[in-house]
C-alpha cells in the first residue's frame, strides 16, 4: 500500500484537487486529452457574476517563498501509517470515546483525516506542540523587553526614546 502511494506521489500535480472540482462544475471546459478551454471557464465565471467584464481583475493574495512547494506537499498523499494507542484506548475514561486523538506532523495527520472523514468533520483542533520538550524546537513566546534590551537591539542612544517605544508596544 505505501509503495503504491509513493509511486502515485511521483506523478502528483499540485492542482489536481482544483482541476477535479472544475471538471465537476464545468465538464465541457475539459477535453479528453486533458486540455483545458480557458475561454469556457472564463465564460461560466462571467455568467455566474452576471457581469460583462473579466472576473479575475485584481485581488488580494498571500505570497511567500516556498508557496509552490507547500502546494506540492499538500497534494502528495501521505506515506505514513496510523497506529492506534491501545494502552490509552483501554483506560476507563477513554474506552467509550468517539473522539480521535492523533499525534504527529500536522499536515500528515490532516491528510489521513481528509482521506477517511472528508465532508463528515465539523471541527478539527490542532494544538501545536510548542515548548513541550519533546524535540529540539523551541518557540520563543517571551517578548518582554527592558529599556536596555530595546536600546541594544535597535541601536537607540537615548533612554527616553526607548521608554516611549516600550509604551507603544
Amino acid at each position: 500500500m505505501v509503495r503504491d502511494i509513493m509511486q502515485k506521489n511521483e506523478k502528483v500535480n499540485p492542482n489536481n484537487d482544483l482541476l477535479k472540482k472544475l471538471k465537476a462544475l464545468i465538464p465541457n471546459a475539459f477535453g479528453k486529452e486533458g486540455t483545458v478551454d480557458a475561454d469556457a471557464i472564463r465564460y461560466w465565471a462571467e455568467l455566474a457574476v452576471g457581469d460583462k467584464h473579466l472576473v479575475v481583475e485584481e485581488r488580494e493574495t498571500f505570497n511567500f517563498l516556498g508557496k509552490d512547494y507547500a502546494r506540492l506537499l499538500y497534494a502528495l498523499d501521505t506515506e505514513t501509517v496510523i497506529v492506534p494507542d491501545e494502552e490509552n484506548n483501554r483506560k476507563n475514561e477513554n474506552k467509550d470515546s468517539e473522539n480521535l486523538y492523533l499525534s504527529g506532523d500536522n499536515l500528515e495527520v490532516l491528510k489521513h483525516l481528509r482521506r477517511s472523514y472528508e465532508g463528515q468533520v465539523k471541527c478539527i483542533y490542532i494544538d501545536p506542540p510548542y515548548n513541550t520538550g519533546s524535540d529540539d524546537f523551541v518557540y520563543n513566546d517571551s517578548f518582554d523587553f527592558s529599556e536596555k534590551d530595546l536600546q541594544e537591539k535597535l541601536g537607540i542612544d537615548e533612554p527616553e526614546r526607548a521608554q516611549k517605544i516600550l509604551k507603544i508596544i
